[in-house]
C-alpha cells in the first residue's frame, strides 16, 4: 500500500521550500514602490505572512494531488481487475502518473494487496472459513520481513501482528493467503475434550 503520509511528507519537503520562495520574490517584487513612495515596511512581518501562506497553500497543494493519485489508482486498478489483462498491462497505465519503477513496484504491490483482499472476502461470504494462513514461495528469495509470517495462521479479520493484515508486507510483496478449514471431526473433538 502507498504510504500516503509519506508521500505527502516527501512532496511538502520537497515544494514548500519553491513555494515559500516564490512567494516572498513576489512580495519583494509587490513592495518594490515602497521606497519611492516613503513607505518603511517590516520585510520580517511579510516573510512571517508569505511563510504562513506558503505553508497552508503547500499542504492543501500535496492533499489535492494525492487526492487525484489515490483516485487514479483505485480507478486504475479496479478497471484493470475487471479486464482480466496481465500485470504489464496495468504497469503501462500507471507508468504516466508515476513513472516506470514506480508503477511496477504499485502494479505488484496493490495487485497482491486486491488479490488477499479478495480472498477474505470471499472466505467471509462463505460463511465457513474463520481463519487464514499467510504463505511466502518460502525460498532463497523469501525477505526478511515474511520469512517469519509464512504459516502463521490468523482470523479472518486478523492482522498477522508484524504485518499489520494480510499481504503484502511491504512494496512488492509477492505472499498470498490460503484459507484454514477446520474439519468437523476437528470442532467435534474439540467440544468433547474441552
Amino acid at each position: 500500500m502507498i504510504d500516503w503520509a509519506a508521500e505527502s511528507e516527501a512532496l511538502f519537503d520537497l515544494l514548500y521550500p519553491l513555494v515559500v520562495d516564490a512567494g516572498i520574490d513576489g512580495a519583494r517584487s509587490g513592495l518594490a514602490f515602497a521606497p519611492l513612495a516613503g513607505i518603511d515596511i517590516d520585510f520580517t512581518l511579510v516573510n512571517r505572512a508569505v511563510e504562513d501562506w506558503a505553508r497552508r497553500y503547500t499542504f492543501d497543494l500535496v492533499s489535492a494531488i494525492n487526492e487525484t493519485g489515490r483516485t487514479f489508482l483505485q480507478e486504475t486498478v479496479s478497471a484493470w481487475t475487471a479486464s482480466g489483462e496481465p500485470l504489464s498491462a496495468l504497469t503501462e497505465t500507471l507508468t504516466p502518473m508515476f513513472g516506470p519503477v514506480r508503477a511496477d513496484m504499485i502494479g505488484v504491490t496493490e495487485v497482491t494487496r486486491a488479490f488477499a483482499q479478495g480472498n477474505v472476502e470471499a472466505w467471509r461470504a462463505a460463511g465457513v472459513i474463520e481463519q487464514m494462513q499467510w504463505n511466502t514461495a518460502n525460498d532463497d528469495l523469501v525477505c526478511p520481513i515474511c520469512e517469519p509470517l509464512n504459516g502463521m495462521t490468523d482470523a479472518l479479520d486478523g492482522d498477522f501482528n508484524e504485518a499489520g493484515g494480510p499481504p503484502p508486507a511491504h512494496v512488492r510483496c509477492l505472499c498470498w493467503l490460503s484459507p484454514v478449514v477446520v474439519q468437523e471431526a476437528e470442532v467435534e473433538q474439540g467440544a468433547e475434550g474441552g
